[in-house]
């Protein structure tokens, strides 16, 4: 229960519904259906029938039948499937209570496997409805009433960790399938890559993860601990501990105790006897010298290696402190060739001297829709083109004229192709599609007139299969099968790919001649990007450290003959608990026949749907506000009350946001009662109404190596005061308004995990207010950023400027902008400040107390400041400078909640005005203020 109350001090007044939401995102034109039951209502595009009646099917069925049941509460869910996003992602959200479906599938077998995309969505992401429909228990069920959604957010997240709620949600999906994360080696081989690597790390660690070491996230940890509770204590055992978790019982640490309760051991001893119960069926092995050096000391994968020649390499290379990036390894040592653009998929091809791959790029304005672009790159000018544009294709492959390039295509409603391009100007020029073919994945050139590709069928299996691009067909090569298959590679009539077998991922390779299947690679954590020329394969292994390159004669590969039958057993690694227990419906399991009527779906239903109501103080205001959001998440709006115990005085208010047409409009108002004021001997009283109205144009993209950011808006602002009492006429009524307009923008480059600040980046802002009535008064801020990188990889230098000007005559604008640090901050009829500041890495002690908390990072910044301040008229000057330092601890609380705090030293160079003093030492805490937003 401590948690609990701890965890409002601190984020109480953060929504819960920031996780993974695009205000405003959808573009207008989209004509939205539904499928609307007492269960679910399923939100979906035109077009999309077939998917939203198979969603809807699977989660009937899982309320109905409640497979591994957490309890038998059902509260409707909205559901909304998103088909314009190439990010293949899912997710269930309180704040609204709603869950979102990305539907386009991502193209890496081996990460999510071969069932239909749509499927998993569908028995994963229901599985965390189930979650917070059967949470609503005592303490965290009277937060569900006392403050709404996000008051129930923070109950259930304080009491149930997030390992259980992806474990859970990843057994699920494992058990009413025949596949599912659970039986696919690259996901269960993250905690044997540890103990393969001796890692010892300690518990917090574990659950928090590091910025130094790989750690295995939560979906990993999560299954291995569920999939242990339910076999060894049976199928009531979590929606027993979770229960008595979320009803707060035993108050303190009520997750634990509920395990311990349940299981007859204590939470630490659980933990341990669920790792050793997989690490008897894990076997070790000595992993052979790897190409390069291993980095123990920051992660670093070399991906998809090319043989350039007998001595020489070329593959992608990216680490916790670098951005991804070409190299190529010859005799001379590693050579860096281009920083990468950004991408959401590591894949790549390479031919006769060009690099394709597909990249990432976006809609400005509308965020659910973006792209994935090809990218040819030079790898002896280093020049880069870009053939196609807003388009959806992926893991592309040159052909061996450099003529053409293959690419997968997905469409809007689903349909998956291969696309034979023009390599010069990105122009189609035939399309290959076949019924039994769900999607195409990872096409290579065989000839200028073959490809072979991995392909998931439509019953979930996959197989190798040819397709000729003179008539359009399409042959097996492979029997089909629940292992995942991919990354082919052909060389001189032998077909080498990475396939799944005996629970683990493998380098196998196919003569062309016989057919028969050959093992070529054994190491036990996996092995990935076959690729084989001038007599040497390469590949990448997956150990704790990074992928690492492995290479070998291929004269000298040990060939283990496999059957056909043992390449189609899916044989997972460990066993998925009472999977003979439960009946597997995904991909075509016996389910009712049924038939959902559907409907249009109109945009302004429900618009306000408030859903939380909270209380806020910051001195000397307390707030208790209402705030609702849409289910598509177009308009947002807040009702609420004031009472400032200064003055003593109420008011009520109201604003919006509307974000469904190309500029966001707001608008807000707030009424106060009973102002008061003494004026000479008479006492002013008054209402006061304040009121607002706006539009801006938030602009966000990503596009070539960098995000962008473009913001530009105005309001207009309207005071009303109304006189009132013995005096109301004796005053006169203070009514006026003014304009606020402002300008943004933004560019920096990706950021790996160890960067503080981007390497390079830069901002500029401008903002300008003037009076329009009654008054005459005006004010000018103007600010800039720039990011550069440091001496060493995780260190930055950032550099900002600002500029403020205000008229004197009427100085009707506050103070916005920062000062000279150390200094009590002052406001002058012309400012300008600079700062100059180098952030760097101290430690990384990924070191925990209690679970409660847990330093990642500790770094510190040496600035120096100067403001220069001008007198009323404008004509004397005055420097505030400071130099110091600064200390800075990146935090997580409870294993879930990120903090920055830290300790600033200043020291003052010039006298400051409000003290006096010069050449004083100023200590301060740094807080910083986004943990208590209003």
């Amino acid at each position: 229960m401590h948690r609990l109350l701890l965890a409002c001090i601190l984020i109480f007044s953060i929504s819960a519904s920031l996780q993974a939401q695009r205000f405003g995102g959808t573009p207008p034109g989209v004509e939205w259906r539904q499928i609307n039951t007492d269960t679910a209502r399923i939100i979906y595009p035109a077009g999309l029938d077939s998917q939203a009646q198979r969603v809807a099917l699977l989660a009937h069925y899982q309320a109905s039948q409640a497979p591994a049941s957490l309890g038998r509460q059902i509260h409707k869910i909205n559901i909304v499937l998103q088909n314009q996003t190439t990010i293949a992602n899912g997710y269930v959200g309180l704040g609204p209570y709603r869950s979102e479906f990305y539907l386009t599938p991502s193209l890496n077998n081996f990460n999510l496997g071969s069932l239909s995309w749509t499927d998993q969505l569908a028995i994963h992401e229901f599985r965390h409805v189930e979650q917070f429909n059967n949470f609503r228990n005592g303490i965290s069920k009277a937060f569900y009433y006392l403050f709404g959604e996000e008051g129930f957010a923070l109950a259930v997240n304080a009491s149930v960790p997030d390992w259980f709620y992806e474990g859970d949600a990843v057994y699920n999906e494992t058990v009413l399938s025949k596949q599912g994360r659970g039986r696919l080696p690259l996901f269960l081989n993250a905690y044997p890559a540890l103990w393969q690597g001796g890692k010892q790390y300690s518990w917090m660690k574990l659950r928090n993860g590091s910025l130094k070491d790989y750690v295995p996230d939560h979906y990993n940890l999560g299954y291995l601990l569920v999939n242990y509770g339910y076999e060894k204590y049976g199928l009531d055992f979590w929606a027993k501990v979770t229960h008595d978790a979320t009803s707060y019982k035993g108050l303190f640490y009520p997750f634990q105790k509920a395990i311990e309760k349940y299981s007859g051991m204590s939470y630490p001893a659980f933990r341990e006897a669920a790792f050793n119960y997989y690490k008897k069926d894990t076997g070790y092995s000595q992993l052979p010298a790897a190409v390069l050096p291993v980095n123990k000391k920051v992660v670093t994968d070399h991906l998809y290696p090319y043989v350039l020649s007998p001595d020489s390499l070329l593959y992608l290379k990216t680490a916790y402190n670098k951005r991804p990036a070409f190299f190529i390894k010859d005799q001379q040592g590693e050579h860096r060739l281009r920083t990468r653009d950004i991408a959401i998929n590591d894949q790549f091809a390479y031919r006769n001297g060009k690099i394709v791959y597909a990249a990432y790029e976006n809609d400005p304005r509308w965020r659910w829709r973006d792209y994935s672009v090809i990218k040819v790159l030079d790898i002896h000018s280093k020049q880069q083109q870009t053939i196609t544009h807003k388009t959806k294709y992926f893991s592309p492959d040159i052909s061996p004229s450099g003529l053409k390039v293959v690419a997968v295509y997905t469409g809007l409603k689903g349909r998956s192709e291969l696309h034979v391009l023009d390599a010069a100007t990105g122009q189609k020029q035939s399309a290959i599609s076949a019924a039994d073919i769900g999607l195409f994945t990872d096409p290579k050139f065989m000839s200028e007139d073959s490809v072979i590709s991995a392909v998931r069928l439509t019953d979930g299996r996959m197989a190798l299969a040819v397709s000729s691009l003179s008539n359009g067909s399409t042959v097996r090569l492979t029997p089909p099968s629940f292992n995942v298959i991919g990354f082919p590679w052909v060389n001189n009539g032998t077909v080498y790919f990475s396939a799944s077998y005996k629970g683990n991922d493998n380098v196998f390779c196919i003569d062309w001649k016989d057919k028969q299947i050959y093992r070529v690679s054994n190491w036990p954590l996996g092995d990935y990007f076959a690729n084989a020329a001038e007599g040497r394969l390469a590949w990448s292994s997956f150990t704790a450290e990074g992928f690492q390159l492995q290479q070998a004669d291929e004269a000298s590969l040990n060939r283990e003959l496999i059957t056909p039958l043992e390449i189609q057993t899916l044989q997972p690694a460990y066993p998925v608990a009472h999977a003979s227990d439960i009946k597997e419906v995904v991909p075509g399991g016996e389910l009712p026949l049924r038939y959902f009527s559907s409907s249009k779906y109109r945009k302004g239903t429900r618009l306000f749907n408030f859903h939380s109501w909270r209380p806020y103080y910051e001195d000397p205001e307390f707030t208790f506000s209402l705030y609702g959001q849409n289910v598509l998440n177009t308009l947002e709006t807040q009702l609420y009350y004031l009472y400032n115990e200064n003055d003593r005085t109420s008011a009520v208010g109201a604003s919006a946001t509307f974000g469904q047409w190309f500029p966001y409009l707001s608008i807000g108002s707030q009424y106060t009662f009973n102002k008061s004021v003494a004026v000479g001997n008479k006492l002013k009283q008054w209402a006061q109404l304040d009121s607002r109205v706006g539009l801006s144009i938030p602009l966000s993209w990503t596009s070539g190596r960098t995000h962008k950011q473009f913001v530009a808006g105005t309001n207009y602002f309207y005071r009303n005061d109304f006189n009132k009492g013995l005096y109301k006429d004796s005053f006169v009524q203070n009514n006026f308004s003014y304009l606020h307009h402002y300008l943004q923008w933004a560019q920096q480059v990706e950021a790996a995990p160890q960067h503080i600040f981007p390497r390079l980046g830069y901002s500029l802002s401008a903002e300008y207010r003037y009076a329009i009535s009654k008054y005459d008064s005006w004010h000018w801020l103007g600010g800039a950023s720039l990011y550069l990188p440091g001496f060493l990889p995780a260190h930055s230098i950032v550099v900002t400027g600002g500029y403020q000007e205000t008229d004197t005559l009427n100085t009707l604008f506050s103070n916005r902008m920062a000062y000279s640090r150390g200094y009590n901050e002052a406001y002058f009829a012309r400012m300008w400040r600079t700062s100059l500041n180098y952030h760097f890495p101290l430690w990384y002690p990924d070191w925990g107390f209690a679970n409660i908390l847990y330093l990642k990072r500790i770094r510190g910044n040496g600035f120096y400041d100067l403001t220069k301040v001008y007198s009323r008229d404008k004509t004397a000057t005055a420097n505030q400078r400071s130099v110091g330092g600064e200390l800075f601890f990146d935090t997580k609380w409870w294993n879930q909640y990120e903090l920055s705090f830290g300790f600033r030293v200043s020291h003052l160079l010039d006298k400051d005005f409000y003290t006096g003093r010069k050449g004083e030492t100023v200590f301060e805490f740094i807080m910083p203020v986004s943990i208590f937003p209003k």
